[in-house]
């Protein structure tokens, strides 16, 4: 598919606009009335693509009609790359000529046409509304013009040499094949004495991107809408409208194939893929779905048990301690969770103690009963230590607590999800609820001072007095 000789869709393909100047006596003439349109349309042209890019906007599907001998194409928008805009509006239909003949030549037991094919969409202008000229003065002869020029498209069905590479066809994967920030770092084994003390933001990655050049059309002077093979019926396995998914699960980008068999097993089976090599327009509505897919709707923590005790100074005396660790710690969520995904695996209450030998700090997880979660205005879910820990190490003269102790609250984000299957966006940013920073997976984690039993300023209770 080599581009059109005339075709030219850089930035600067129109070097420079000009609209017309109007006044009183101007004479308006064929070509002032075009360079009005072309001015307006270069320019939303340039804007599309090198704004917008180009590609599918919506729909235009392909499927393979078996009773007809033909590739269906559904409704839907494109935009070429040179910035024109491919509007289908009613279900486009093409041959398939080599599918077509084989179909007619049956009886003769001729091999099928097998290979791979490449189905386009092309913009195309045709004249329409032919109207009748009076003769010129100088000549008798009647002249005809159209009065219209329509914007159409016409499908395209090029055959897929063997042997190429897909770049050699302009099937390049549309978009991915650029490392992103990746690209500012190095192997330890590179950086100097005295590293630099910035790092480079995204911003800094897509200014030097933007400097590269702007794009070009590359061969590419139609939208590919998939790709064709034809095989034997039965060199070619089950499809994938054959295969067991699971209720809700989104097809993958090899399972967006069709495949369609002849009524005969000596016709040729046709598969389409429509997903591999057909580039996308990532407009408003594409981008949205693609943020609110991986950063929509997520699950939060709203509140906790402990808060109004332990902050902002985070300590609290020895029986209040011992009061929350009766009550237990209480989290509450803006989305009911999977209560399997809180368990004590998940949702951690460990003290920090240091040994004695070595001066290490040992962190040491209190073991949990259970993990109770209920609904009712909120959902929520409390972490209940286990009753023979705590009697026994909140109760006896020489607990590892009693001299004052650290406590740290940890809740796995990645392994703990709502029941819509989203994970949790636990991190406690700057102390501030709802946690999150709009990514799955961030861990809640948050900590207190427990003091001596010794500095209780009413008698200290122990475990079982509550």
């Amino acid at each position: 598919m080599k581009p059109e000789k005339d075709t030219k869709c850089g930035v600067c393909a129109t070097p420079y606009f000009e609209r017309n100047n109007f006044f009183y006596g101007k004479q308006i003439t064929v070509r002032d009335s075009v360079q009005e349109q072309s001015f307006f349309d270069e320019k939303r042209r340039l804007i599309n693509r090198m704004v917008l890019g180009w590609g599918v906007v919506c729909g235009l599907d392909v499927h393979w009609d078996v009773e007809e001998h033909e590739f269906v194409v559904s409704q839907g928008l494109a935009l070429d790359c040179c910035g024109r805009e491919i509007l289908v509006c009613e279900p486009a239909r093409i041959k398939f000529e080599a599918y077509e003949e084989h179909c007619h030549c049956a009886r003769e037991k001729r091999e099928p046409p097998k290979g791979r094919y490449i189905l386009c969409l092309k913009y195309i202008e045709c004249k329409t509304e032919p109207v009748e000229l009076p003769p010129l003065c100088c000549d008798s002869k009647e002249r005809k013009e159209n009065n219209r020029i329509r914007e159409s498209s016409r499908l395209w069905l090029k055959l897929w040499e063997d042997g190429k590479k897909p770049e050699e066809v302009c099937l390049k994967h549309a978009y991915g094949h650029i490392a992103c920030i990746d690209r500012f770092k190095k192997p330890i084994s590179e950086i100097k004495d005295t590293p630099s003390c910035i790092t480079p933001t995204i911003h800094d990655y897509l200014c030097a991107r933007s400097k590269e050049g702007c794009p070009e059309c590359e061969c590419c002077d139609c939208v590919v809408l998939g790709v064709i093979s034809v095989e034997k019926s039965h060199e070619h396995g089950p499809g994938p409208e054959h295969e067991q998914r699971d209720p809700g699960q989104q097809p993958t980008a090899q399972e967006h194939q069709q495949t369609s068999r002849a009524p005969s097993d000596d016709r040729p089976s046709v598969q389409i893929d429509t997903c591999t090599y057909r580039r996308l327009v990532y407009g408003n509505p594409l981008l949205y779905d693609l943020i609110y897919c991986h950063h929509g709707d997520l699950p939060h923590i709203v509140d906790f048990s402990w808060r109004k005790l332990t902050h902002p100074r985070r300590e609290v005396d020895w029986n209040t301690f011992l009061r929350m660790m009766k009550d237990g710690l209480t989290l509450t969520f803006d989305q009911e969770m999977n209560p399997d995904s809180l368990n004590p695996h998940t949702f951690l209450v460990t003290f920090l103690d240091t040994d004695e030998g070595t001066g290490t700090i040992l962190s040491k997880r209190i073991p949990a009963k259970r993990i109770e979660s209920k609904r009712e205005r909120c959902f929520t879910a409390k972490w209940i230590p286990d009753p023979e820990w705590a009697f026994d190490e909140l109760k006896r003269k020489h607990s590892e607590l009693a001299d004052g102790v650290d406590i740290e609250i940890i809740v796995r984000g990645s392994r703990v999800w709502s029941r819509n299957g989203k994970a949790l966006d636990g991190d406690f940013v700057d102390d501030k609820l709802p946690t999150g920073n709009g990514v799955q997976g961030g861990d809640f984690v948050d900590w207190f001072k427990v003091r001596p039993r010794s500095e209780a300023k009413e008698p200290a209770k122990t475990y079982e007095n509550f």
